[in-house]
C-alpha cells in the first residue's frame, strides 16, 4: 500500500502521527533516533501497514504477476496499483468524498509538518503542489508517479510504462485491496 492508503488507514490519528506515517519512507532515516511519542507512533503504524501487506500471501502472489522485466520494482508497482484500486473503489472504504478528504489530509499534514522537520515541510508542499494523493486515481497520474520514481532512483528504471501492467489487472488489484485493507485496518486498530 502506498501513500494514500497510509493516510486513509491513519485518518483517525492526530495530525502529526498521520504525517509521520505517510512520510516515514522519506523521513525515517532522519527520525529513527527521535523519541517523541508521535514520531514513534507514526513510525510504528507505518511499519504495521507495510508488514501486514508485504508479508501476506496475497501480496506475494501479486508480486509474482508483475512481468519479469519489472521484477526489481514489483513491490512499488503493486503498492501504487493498490492505491489506484483504492481511489477507483473509494466508496467501498469510506463514505467521505475522496477529493475533500485528500484536501483535508494535505491541510492536516501542512499543519503538522513544521513540528516534525523542515524536510517534512518541503515534502508536504511538494505533495500538495503535485497532488500526489489525487494522482493515484488516474492512469496519467500513476504514469507520472512511475516516471518520477524511475528518474529519481536509477535502479527503478523498469517502472517506465508500468501503468500498463496496472491497467491490465485493475480488477485483480481491486479485489486484492478489498481483501487486504480490512486485515491491515484491524492490525492498525489493535496498535
Amino acid at each position: 500500500m502506498n501513500l494514500l492508503s497510509h493516510a486513509l488507514l491513519s485518518r483517525h490519528e492526530s495530525n502529526d502521527v498521520l504525517t509521520v506515517n505517510v512520510l516515514w519512507d522519506f523521513l525515517g532515516r532522519d527520525l529513527r533516533q527521535d523519541q517523541r511519542d508521535f514520531i514513534r507512533r507514526g513510525a510504528e503504524i507505518h511499519r504495521i501497514i507495510d508488514r501486514e501487506t508485504d508479508t501476506s500471501e496475497e501480496f506475494k502472489k501479486a508480486l509474482k504477476l508483475v512481468s519479469t522485466q519489472r521484477d526489481p520494482a514489483s513491490g512499488v508497482i503493486v503498492d501504487v496499483a493498490l492505491d489506484y484500486a483504492l481511489s477507483q473503489d473509494w466508496s467501498y472504504y469510506t463514505s467521505e468524498d475522496r477529493l475533500e478528504l485528500i484536501e483535508e489530509f494535505y491541510d492536516r499534514m501542512e499543519s503538522a509538518a513544521p513540528a516534525i522537520s523542515q524536510r517534512a515541510v518541503t515534502l508536504v508542499a511538494r505533495m500538495r503542489e503535485r497532488n500526489w494523493f489525487k494522482a493515484y486515481g488516474e492512469f496519467e497520474g500513476i504514469q507520472r508517479v512511475f516516471q518520477r520514481l524511475a528518474h529519481q532512483y536509477r535502479f527503478l528504471d523498469s517502472l517506465i510504462g508500468a501503468e500498463a501492467e496496472v491497467e491490465r489487472r485493475v480488477d485483480y488489484y481491486t479485489e486484492l485491496m478489498r481483501s487486504l485493507y480490512p486485515k491491515v485496518q484491524f492490525a492498525v486498530a489493535k496498535y
